[in-house]
């Protein structure tokens, strides 16, 4: 190898210096093996997720552990290989002791690990810390130098001054730039892998760049010729153990980069399969997301199981409402989970066809089972997984986001559709634009959405997560679900405000809009607030509860539009004749009815009818924490068949179905009770039809039924509804009378006002259209043949929004009459 000689030597010559020379093989070998070092630390520490947790210590101690024993202490003992002394003689060459060798090791590694915990003490990069953290690492760059060059055994090393400072400062310079912008970069989430290694480099030069210049400052005085035989390292073995160190680096940057593309390859994957992600918000508003800037996520399956075109998984899907409601209610089927993992991996379902695989159908082959019951089994299994990945409870993972976003829509292939108006020619007052266009990604994400408190956020970061503002990850976020960050960006706004508690009114008397639209063939959709989709656009009236007087002067105004209310409660005769009290009243009726006809701001507000009899709402006292009942004044009305989806930033028309279903879940609501009844009871036939299609019913009935269940609660009576299970052709299941299995499921107590046991009407809603052979070109409701038909479920309690559907189809019935 060509070798270079050092002009200190030849000057030193005279002095009884000796001569040395350089191998620039060594050389070029000792850059590449700092470099591998740096990028492995840097690798290392852009694991990390905070200054706490066993698992962030660990990778700060493997960080220190490259930088120290590899970047520098290695590439210290190659470089010093590259200095050949009087032209090769073998006894000539430097030796060295093994105390000062062992402590050059651990100097750096003790330094740079400091170093790296005051970059990584606080998120944010700061000046104070950029600049201590650099000096120590350049303090332990040039301490492991000088310290290693103090255990040469042979040789008495001579320093020049100048080149000693000039060292330093290269040292501390490169140190403090590379990891100043290494952690900037880290805590603004633009830290790719390519910029980690123009910092790996850019510190490797610092590293080299120190050794190499207080090398060529160095002139050795030889004191005693190496002995074979005596005690010391060397060069070959102190070699061998850096190539060692060095290989070590090599394997887990290796590993890191097949984690990487293996992590790549799964999020595509999961771009086009329904996931289960969960976003977990700090009170700062900042998402959790793991060291790669992703949500923890789990898949549900592939793909939903559709019977037809319009059987859309959507969120007005009768699945969609169950598995919303189980997340409203995670104590009605944490006891279920393990018997679902049996199920799954001894059905016939999940046997003959992968889920979501194209030949995969609604039903086994045997007929018996459901595949929306196999979805809700899969849906509950992610859940769990999920709160085993965070180190969570069940019951504190979240609740389920009321919106599904598709993904994969971005990547142009043939399972990705836009059907559009625009794209048909249709005009801007067709029915077509009375709904969003709709996107058939080729994968669907649910989100479980929660907010954690500083102890929750201090033990997810100390487990591996981290806490990132969403402007600084959503591009990554969106690029790996494959949708537009404009798609992204609202959805996660949105769920940031999302309450742990699905929102109640506040107690007082409120003026309502019930508004339905119909749908082609679909039902109905209702009108809601944007930013609260279980309740109904209202406005507060300036008065706490409604007086008798107020209730018969109310009644007065039975079934009159709202039109008609206001021109009489401004007339000015009516206002004359009035009492102070009256007036008042009057006053703040028909202010009320103006402030909800502005929110609502559409022509067929005016023709709502008045339902004069007050409801009554739940409601919440957010001073006091009570719950209690609001009273409602509702204005009812049926829209028309063209009315657009979206009227305004205010309000909005969503699905029937998923709206109704929303009425169950309020917090403290007894018909939590009643739906964990429901859950045990639809699971406790799809275990009777396992048992009775099981060669070994013997064995089943023993193991499983324990597993599963442990003692399922008696309810033989108990109907379930479709609306909630999604099942079809239930056979009934004889079920022992013990309801341990339920206890403790809800947090409020199940008894009544009748000593203790509770009475309540449950009304489910299904609205069907019947064809009619009187249709008119002129299309409205009355002759699209479309009512309800209301049946009584026993079980869940009767609210205003069932009578005010009755009374709505009641009123349209009686037109068409």
């Amino acid at each position: 190898m060509p070798h270079i000689t050092s002009s200190a030597g030849v000057q030193a010559a005279d002095a009884d210096f000796v001569f040395h020379s350089y191998d620039a093989g060594f050389i070029v070998l000792s850059y590449i093996v700092s470099v591998v070092g740096c990028w492995t630390s840097l690798e290392l520490l852009h694991k990390r997720t905070s200054s706490k947790g066993l698992y962030n210590w660990y990778l700060l101690l493997g960080a220190a552990t490259a930088m120290g024993a590899v970047a520098i202490w290695s590439m210290h003992f190659i470089g010093n290989r590259a200095i050949t002394m009087d032209a090769g003689q073998p006894d000539m060459q430097i030796g060295y002791n093994a105390g000062f060798t062992a402590g050059s090791f651990f100097l750096p590694i003790c330094v740079v690990g400091l170093a790296f915990y005051l970059f990584t003490v606080s998120e944010q990069v700061t000046f104070t810390g950029t600049i201590t953290g650099g000096c120590l690492a350049g303090f332990a760059i040039c301490g492991m130098h000088y310290l290693g060059q103090g255990g040469i055994s042979n040789y008495h090393a001579v320093y020049d001054w100048r080149f000693v400072l000039g060292s330093g400062i290269i040292a501390v310079v490169a140190a403090t730039l590379a990891l100043g912008i290494f952690f900037y970069f880290k805590s603004g989430w633009t830290n790719t892998w390519w910029k980690r290694s123009v910092c790996a480099f850019l510190l490797a030069v610092g590293v080299s760049g120190m050794h190499w210049v207080a090398t060529v400052g160095t002139s050795y005085r030889l004191e005693s010729a190496v002995d074979g035989n005596q005690n010391g390292l060397s060069r070959k073995t102190t070699v061998a153990v850096v190539l060692c160190l060095a290989i070590g680096c090599c394997i887990t940057l290796i590993i890191f980069a097949i984690i990487g593309q293996r992590s790549r390859h799964r999020m595509a994957d999961r771009a086009q399969q329904v996931v289960l992600a969960c976003a977990t918000w700090d009170q700062d508003g900042r998402i959790l997301v793991t060291p790669e800037g992703l949500l923890p996520c789990r898949k549900i399956t592939n793909s939903y199981v559709e019977r037809s075109f319009d059987d859309i998984f959507s969120t007005e899907h009768p699945v969609f409402c169950w598995i919303y409601r189980a997340s409203r209610c995670w104590k009605s089927v944490a006891d279920l989970i393990p018997g679902m993992r049996i199920h799954l991996r001894s059905s016939s379902f999940t046997k003959r066809s992968r889920p979501g695989s194209a030949t995969q159908t609604r039903d086994s082959p045997d007929g018996t089972e459901d595949y929306s019951q196999v979805f809700k089994e899969l849906f509950c299994i992610a859940a769990s997984d999920l709160a085993t990945m965070l180190a969570e409870e069940l019951g504190n993972i979240g609740v389920l986001y009321d919106e599904i976003v598709n993904t994969g829509t971005t990547k142009k292939s043939r399972g990705a559709r836009i059907f559009a108006s625009t794209q048909t020619g249709i005009g801007t007052n067709d029915l077509e634009r009375a709904r969003s266009p709709i996107i058939f990604g080729r994968g669907q994400l649910l989100f479980l959405v929660r907010r954690a408190d500083k102890l929750e956020t201090a033990q997810l970061q100390a487990s591996g997560f981290r806490f990132a503002p969403v402007p600084q990850v959503v591009d990554h976020l969106a690029r790996s679900m494959q949708v537009t960050v404009k798609e992204l960006q609202p959805r996660l706004d949105r769920m940031k405000e999302f309450p742990p508690h699905i929102r109640m009114l506040e107690p007082g008397v409120h003026l309502a809009c019930f508004a339905l639209r119909p749908l082609y063939q679909r039902g109905f959709d209702v009108l809601v607030p944007k930013e609260a989709k279980n309740l109904l656009p209202t406005v507060a009236l300036p008065i706490s509860a409604l007086d008798m007087w107020q209730i018969d002067f109310i009644t007065r105004f039975d079934d009159w539009e709202v039109g008609k209310c206001l021109q009489w409660l401004s007339k000015q005769s009516i206002l004359e004749s009035s009492t102070p009290r009256e007036r008042a009243f009057f006053g703040q009726l028909y202010n009320g009815l103006f402030a909800l006809g502005q929110k609502i701001n559409d022509e067929f507000f005016q023709s709502a009818r008045l339902t004069a009899r007050p409801l009554r709402a739940p409601c919440y006292n957010p001073e006091t924490g009570m719950y209690g009942q609001a009273e409602i004044i509702a204005f009812r009305v049926i829209a028309d068949v063209h009315q657009s989806r979206l009227l305004n930033d205010r309000v909005e028309f969503t699905p029937s179905r998923f709206f109704l279903c929303q009425q169950h879940v309020y917090h403290k609501s007894r018909d939590h009770g009643v739906f964990v009844r429901r859950v045990h009871q639809e699971f406790a036939s799809l275990l009777e039809r396992q048992e009775r299609s099981s060669n070994n019913p013997r064995a089943s009935s023993s193991n499983c039924r324990r597993g599963f269940f442990g003692r399922m609660p008696s309810s033989p009576g108990l109907p379930t509804s479709s609306t909630y299970s999604g099942q079809r052709d239930q056979s009934p299941s004889t079920v022992k009378e013990d309801s341990s299995s339920e206890k403790h499921l809800v947090d409020e107590p199940t008894s009544g006002p009748f000593g203790g046991i509770h009475v309540s009407n449950d009304i489910t809603i299904d609205v069907t259209e019947i064809a009619r052979g009187d249709r008119s070109p002129n299309v409205e409701m009355s002759n699209l043949g479309v009512f309800s038909e209301a049946a009584v479920d026993p079980g869940e309690e009767e609210n205003f929004i069932d009578e005010l559907i009755s009374l709505t189809i009641a009123d349209r019935r009686q037109q068409r009459g």
